[in-house]
């Protein structure tokens, strides 16, 4: 399984594997910047943990099975 490196605000760097992580994905109009996101729930501090993220990082958590959503921009 693999595993990914996030941050936490309150921890630092955290370890998790793709079944901590969701994905959420939104539509955007062309010319936008991404509103896409991961959430998580920290293995330190147990907070939820919202990050952006842009195309590189959606294509590196979708490759890795993070499960996904789509949702309207």
């Amino acid at each position: 399984m693999a595993t990914f490196t996030a941050r936490c605000p309150e921890c630092g760097r955290v370890e998790l594997t793709a079944d901590q992580l969701r994905l959420v994905l939104r539509r955007d109009k062309p010319g936008e910047p991404s509103k896409s996101f991961y959430v998580f729930r920290c293995p330190g501090c147990d907070d939820s943990v919202r990050r952006p993220a842009g195309e590189k990082i959606v294509e590196l958590l979708s490759d890795g099975g993070v499960p996904s959503m789509q949702v309207a921009g």
